[in-house]
């Protein structure tokens, strides 16, 4: 039988000591040679465009986890246009989309990583919308912002969630005949801008944060904005917010 002999302990400290210093000074190097500033050969783009097709409507469901969802409108023949922009190529997210009963159900589909799943990454999403189709828009946002200015889009419904960030919404030039809007938000500012020749009430769930009004009465419970014209459209908003200010103004 061969002998076993156990190591002598001081040269075991001692090899491991040594290894974490050559650890300790390799990674001192690489932090040093890394650059601060994203590297753009690592980072991936993305575009899109989305025809109309013989649709009648759309539903467009956009959850991110991280980043940034800006909504424009456009006169154009294409349902939607834009970019996507992440840090890195290779979880890259695109817009895939279904028809069923003419109805276009749009949402993201990005690749299934485990790595990315327990790091994240920021998704920044442009996105432009022509107002040829009726749309449902539902968008959520874990970490980051909401920026809307949709024009005339013909939105028929409007379902916004963030967990922390802010939320501009400007649906000034909106034409509907009605409107259903709910907005949640764990913390951060909202800012919504209305028509002013509509009806609109504004029902608020609120914990901190100051309200500044234009063009609305009430209390802290709900806001009304009223109009004299006899066919003026209505919209009902919901908002469920933990920190933040809210900002409620009519714009002509």
């Amino acid at each position: 039988m061969i002998p076993f002999h156990l190591p002598n302990l001081r040269k075991v400290f001692g090899w491991l000591f040594l290894i974490m210093i050559l650890s300790f000074g390799i990674g001192g190097v690489l932090l040093v040679l890394e650059p601060d500033a994203p590297n753009p050969a690592h980072e991936g783009n993305f575009e899109f465009s989305i025809p109309a097709q013989e649709i009648e409507r759309a539903r467009i469901n956009m959850a991110i986890d991280a980043g940034n969802i800006r909504i424009t409108g456009e006169t154009m023949e294409d349902l939607l246009t834009g970019d996507v922009h992440v840090e890195t190529k290779h979880y890259l997210p695109r817009l895939t989309h279904t028809i069923t009963n003419k109805t276009m159900n749009i949402a993201i589909d990005r690749p299934s990583d485990i790595f990315h799943e327990i790091i994240g990454g920021e998704e920044n999403w442009n996105v432009s919308v022509h107002n040829k189709t009726p749309l449902s828009l539902l968008l959520s946002v874990g970490s980051g912002d909401i920026h809307m200015q949709p024009g005339n889009a013909q939105i028929s419904e409007l379902a916004l969630e963030l967990g922390a960030g802010s939320l501009y919404l400007d649906i000034h030039e909106w034409k509907g005949d009605s409107l259903p809007i709910r907005i949640e938000n764990g913390a951060g500012d909202i800012t919504v801008l209305f028509p002013e020749r509509s009806r609109v009430s504004v029902a608020l769930d609120r914990a901190i944060g100051n309200v500044f009004l234009a063009g609305f009465t009430g209390d802290a419970n709900g806001y009304y904005h009223e109009t004299h014209s006899p066919d003026a459209p209505n919209i009902h908003v919901s908002i469920s917010q933990g920190i933040g200010d809210v900002t409620l103004r009519t714009v002509e």
